[in-house]
């Protein structure tokens, strides 16, 4: 039985099939991948402090999640990287194949495409979970690669919260100097009350001075009772009766004298008004004081902030070397290059079939 001769347009497709293989087995690079399972977690909530939610996977903040994808796959991680595992000489070597290998004319955009097609970043919405791999070409590079995306991505997370937290800084440090510089004025003020009227606390003076008031009162009318008891058997031009009257007259002065120190509305020195004053700003001194209280509590508070991370990445599944390559997945290759061969094979006998009906 004689072998049917083949024709050109098989020994074309024959020999890009052959050339493919080739490529496919033995000349693409095998890129081994590490992979590893995070969830972020935030430490500022206390409901997971102390229980097993803290253990177990949830929803993460789904913009933390875009906020760490956009950073992992950004030219600036691709230079941290590359310093570290010196990534452009490594697919610009031989030990990146011909056709993924970088040339001395690729840019820096063509240096950040193959490095996203390394990485991959893939957040699950449902459970919460992300899930970072990344290929290499050297199994160890792979593992340690991840982990470097790992700490640098728990980082980013805190980063961007301590630059809120050291803007907030700057603003409460203004606040506090402000109220401390409006409770010193306070204090001044109160102290100028005081030594001007001669005053430490125009309350307890008043309280003094209506206990006194009282006790005038209460001598008062025993005066007049007396009075009018001696003037049942006494003559009025008595000596003891004239006295007892002048005596009667000036308590009655005194009393009213400081009824008009206490409460007159006429009396710009009135200890009433001394009061309200005083109250006034003595509660000014003591609202200042509860500001400027809070204000160092805020400030604190934010200086443990920025010294401590609020969130944290953690690692369900830690990153490991891989034995095996996980790309090219040969056999498939083989089959996806037969597939497409055939089809164009069929698709151009087709179309001469067509062209020579048309011309017969």
């Amino acid at each position: 039985m004689k072998l049917k001769k083949l024709n050109k347009k098989q020994i074309l497709f024959l020999t890009l099939f052959i050339i493919g293989g080739i490529y496919i087995l033995f000349l693409k690079s095998e890129l081994y991948e590490s992979n590893t399972n995070v969830v972020i977690k935030d430490l500022n909530n206390k409901a997971n402090i102390g229980n097993f939610s803290f253990l177990l996977p949830a929803n993460s903040n789904t913009q933390d999640v875009y906020t760490i994808q956009t950073y992992l796959e950004s030219f600036d991680e691709l230079q941290k990287l590359n310093k570290k595992f010196h990534l452009l000489e490594h697919y610009k070597s031989k030990q990146v194949d011909i056709v993924a290998r970088l040339k001395s004319w690729n840019t820096k955009e063509d240096f950040l495409k193959l490095y996203q097609k390394r990485l991959q970043v893939i957040f699950d919405t449902t459970t919460g979970i992300m899930n970072i791999s990344f290929l290499h070409t050297n199994p160890k590079t792979a593992y340690e690669i991840v982990n470097q995306l790992i700490n640098d991505a728990n980082t980013k997370i805190n980063e961007d919260n301590k630059i809120i937290a050291e803007k907030q800084l700057k603003f409460i440090i203004k606040q506090v100097n402000s109220n401390k510089e409006a409770l010193n004025k306070s204090i001044k003020k109160l102290e100028i009350f005081q030594n001007t009227h001669s005053l430490i606390d125009p309350t307890k003076t008043a309280q003094a001075q209506f206990t006194l008031l009282s006790s005038l009162q209460a001598e008062l009318l025993q005066k007049k009772a007396k009075l009018n008891q001696l003037l049942q058997y006494m003559n009025e031009k008595n000596f003891e009766i004239i006295r007892l009257k002048n005596d009667i007259k000036e308590t009655k002065k005194t009393l009213n004298k400081m009824k008009k120190e206490l409460a007159s509305k006429d009396n710009k020195k009135s200890l009433n008004l001394y009061i309200f004053e005083f109250e006034r700003l003595k509660s000014m001194v003591e609202l200042n004081t509860e500001l400027y209280k809070q204000s160092l509590l805020q400030l604190e508070q934010i200086k443990a902030d920025i010294n401590k991370n609020s969130k944290m990445l953690l690692v369900l599944t830690k990153p490991h070397i891989a034995q095996g390559y996980k790309y090219p997945e040969k056999l498939k290759d083989i089959i996806t290059l037969i597939l497409i061969l055939s089809l164009l094979y069929g698709i151009i006998t087709l179309i001469e079939a067509i062209i020579k009906e048309h011309l017969d």
